[in-house]
């Protein structure tokens, strides 16, 4: 991550790393102690200096303050006031080098990687350099020194680089989440959108086939009637009946449409009561003699399942209203295992599926039906009836 890029931390909890940086000053502080190397009132000043730090860092240096390599200034003036006390600390006590387990992961968390590892090799340093010129010393104990630093330099290094993998690993992760969230809400977005505007389609072409065409016959009679008022009245009444006949069915047709738009019989009572109460009025309506049968339990079908199976009856029936003349209607419910299976029979007019150009009543069926996970089967021949029957699934998958 390059230096000066501002993490944001608002979210992020460091309350693990504090505890960490919190232990490994308390045992710094206990080895110091407990193992003097120099005079008590060092060994003392050095503990005091290492729980100085602990102090240091709360104050100034928590990420969520300074935060996470960030180079502010919050950063620096901790990496100065650190390379201070720690120098000093570590020169009156080799003990307290082992602060560096807390301070150069530190480092590296407030620092962008360049600058960090130039603090961490000064951490290191500096009280070495400190020791030979404060400090009598052999070549043996020199060598030593150094092939100590060197190696808490170079574990120190590799450690602070683990800890910066892992990080960008787990930045990388956040990001991923964040942007497989927003493809979820903008895939979910454009679901909603689809399905508005295939609602949208549906109904417009449901009111082409229905109340357009009620309204062009309408007007093409009332056009008519001009005509005849004087010189046919008889006609011109005739076309009036039929005017208000139009009308009447056009009313009916926009009911119908608008009562689509929602559940509306569903509301309150179950798939099979909603379906009894559409055949009694359709029944009452047309004359024409329809029988409901239920198959097996009914079960607890999801809503939109529920409308889905509604709406395919209303239009099937509708459908028969329109074309079939039948003398018999059967409509059977079938609840078989985790699918619900809905038949709507009739022994009119029947037609050639394959010849035959219709409105938008069985396409938008095969389209609900679709939407729903079910299918939808047609048979049909002149003069043998027609059959629509659908299988829609009300298990988990629906």
């Amino acid at each position: 991550m390059s230096g000066g890029q501002r993490i944001d931390v608002r979210s992020m909890s460091f309350g693990g790393w504090a505890l960490f940086f919190a232990l490994v000053t308390v045992g710094t502080v206990l080895l110091v102690l407990a193992n003097p190397t120099g005079s008590p009132t060092g060994t003392a000043v050095s503990a005091v200096l290492v729980g100085v730090l602990e102090v240091v860092y709360f104050v100034m240096a928590r990420p969520g303050q300074a935060g996470i390599r960030a180079d502010g200034p919050r950063a620096w003036a901790f990496a100065a006031t650190a390379l201070v006390l720690f120098t000093t600390a570590a020169t009156l006590s080799p003990w307290a080098a082992l602060l560096l387990f807390a301070l150069t992961p530190q480092v590296f968390l407030l620092l962008s990687p360049r600058p960090a590892t130039i603090v961490t090799v000064a951490l290191n340093v500096a009280p070495l350099l400190l020791r030979l010129l404060t400090q009598p010393t052999t070549p043996r104990g020199i060598i030593q020194d150094v092939g100590s630093t060197a190696f808490v330099i170079t574990f120190s290094l590799f450690f602070a680089s683990r800890i910066l993998s892992i990080s960008r690993q787990n930045e990388e992760r956040r990001l991923l989440i964040e942007q497989l969230r927003e493809r979820e809400a903008e895939i979910a977005a454009l679901s909603a959108a689809r399905g508005a505007e295939a609602e949208r389609t549906r109904i417009s072409r449901e009111m082409h086939d229905t109340l357009a065409q009620g309204f062009a016959s309408i007007v093409t009679l009332g056009h008519a009637v001009q005509g005849e008022l004087e010189r046919d009245p008889d006609g011109a009444r005739r076309h009036v009946e039929l005017i208000t006949s139009t009308a009447r069915e056009n009313l009916a047709e926009s009911r119908r449409i608008i009562a689509a738009l929602g559940p509306g019989r569903l509301e309150g009572s179950s798939l099979p009561e909603a379906v009894g109460r559409t055949v009694d009025a359709w029944r009452a309506t047309t004359g024409t003699d329809v029988r409901l049968e239920v198959f097996g339990e009914p079960l607890g079908t999801p809503p939109a399942t529920d409308v889905v199976a509604l709406r395919l009856v209303q239009e099937s029936l509708e459908n028969v209203r329109k074309h079939a003349r039948p003398g018999q209607v059967d409509v059977s419910l079938r609840y078989v295992e985790q699918e619900l299976e809905v038949e709507v029979h009739d022994d009119g007019a029947g037609f050639d599926a394959s010849a035959r150009t219709a409105g938008y009543g069985l396409a938008g069926m095969r389209s609900r039906v679709a939407e729903a996970g079910g299918s939808l089967e047609l048979t049909t021949a002149p003069g043998r009836g027609t059959t629509v029957r659908a299988v829609l699934p009300i298990g988990a998958a629906s």
